[in-house]
């Protein structure tokens, strides 16, 4: 017997956006911080956390992102007058 999955696009998305090291912040938890350890579609809820034991949907989650850095880097080196 043969089964065919067809993943849709949503679930591709899905599985680049909340992929293994990304971490993330419960909606039902402000402020409480935790690390995706495992995306499975297969799974209903596809998202493990590192810890909490408990499988979490997307809608439950939040991405926390990293505030942008210092920009210096693209400042130059030296500033060089053209006249």
């Amino acid at each position: 017997m043969v089964f065919k999955i067809n993943f849709n696009h949503q679930t591709q998305e899905e599985k680049f956006q909340y992929r293994p090291g990304i971490k993330v912040e419960l909606k039902s938890r402000p402020g409480v911080v935790d690390t995706i350890a495992l995306y499975d579609p297969m799974m209903v809820p596809p998202i493990t956390l590192e810890k909490d034991p408990q499988p979490r949907y997307p809608e439950e989650l939040r991405i926390v992102t990293k505030k942008a850095g210092s920009v210096e880097w693209l400042k130059p080196l030296y500033s060089h007058q053209v006249g």
